[in-house]
């Protein structure tokens, strides 16, 4: 256990596999509001789009298919926030297909929206119900 002491965790991030890159992508920035990153690859194949310094990887691989976690049930990607009602309300009136609009979690004390992206990745948006 010694030598891990000298390591830091400075970040995560979730990795997506996309089927459409640049359609994934204007998601990411269109709809959800994600700054839009530079690009890798030519013709463009990824990028890591970020809100507020958290960050997303999007990623396209010819025949590699997207690998969304489970039938529309299980997290691809959850972001913890602020301003949760508001941001509904944005995603709303952006077309943002949504798996379930704002519901509360009282067991683990949060509140939780969830969208699709092109893909069918199920991304969470939650906030403390004490906020």
């Amino acid at each position: 256990m010694g030598s891990a002491k000298v390591m830091k965790v400075i970040g995560s991030a979730p990795y997506l596999r996309v089927s459409n890159f640049m359609d994934s992508l204007n998601f990411y920035v269109d709809v959800l509001g994600f700054d839009r990153p530079p690009l890798w690859g030519d013709p463009p194949s990824f990028a890591m789009p970020s809100k507020d310094g958290f960050v997303i990887m999007l990623s396209y691989e010819e025949g590699k298919p997207p690998r969304p976690n489970g039938p529309m049930k299980e997290w691809d990607a959850y972001f913890w926030c602020e301003g949760l009602d508001e941001y509904f309300l944005h995603l709303k009136g952006q077309g943002a297909t949504f798996i379930h609009e704002i519901e509360e979690r009282a067991y683990y004390g949060m509140r939780e929206l969830a969208v699709a992206d092109p893909d069918g990745h199920m991304i969470v948006f939650a906030e403390d119900m004490d906020n």
